[in-house]
């Protein structure tokens, strides 16, 4: 194949998100082991995870419950997304969802971006692996 032809790729090794960002801001409750621990604020998302704006300190690795407000007066109370602890940052941290693209979130990101989730998907393998 001619150089010209070849496309590289290339990786950050910090960046394991699938799916595109979605800036956000949106208050979260955080609980770990059934415990409510603090407030956050989601700042972005994709149908992989999240980075959460918060004075709250886990070690990496924690598992915890990130707890959305509810949209609408006939949707449940809260939506409760089980999350993994897998970087620090400054200002909070950023998560791992347990279960990726599960509808909570498939939800959350068609509403803030006003698509399907499928088109804020970049790897092929997961379109229309889900129905919104």
């Amino acid at each position: 194949m001619p150089a010209a032809e070849r496309i590289e790729r290339y990786s950050d090794p910090m960046e394991h998100r699938w799916g595109q960002r979605v800036t956000l801001e949106i208050p979260v409750t955080l609980a770990v082991a059934g415990r409510t621990l603090g407030r956050g604020v989601l700042r972005n998302a994709s149908i992989s995870g999240a980075l959460i704006e918060t004075a709250l300190e886990l070690p990496v690795f924690s598992n915890l419950v990130v707890s959305l407000p509810s949209h609408g007066e006939n949707a449940p109370r809260t939506a409760d997304l089980h999350a993994c602890l897998v970087r620090r940052a400054p200002a909070g941290f950023a998560v791992e969802w347990r279960d990726m693209a599960c509808p909570s979130i498939v939800a959350l990101l068609e509403r803030a971006t006003g698509r399907r989730a499928d088109a804020l998907v970049e790897d092929e393998c997961f379109k229309g692996n889900r129905s919104s």
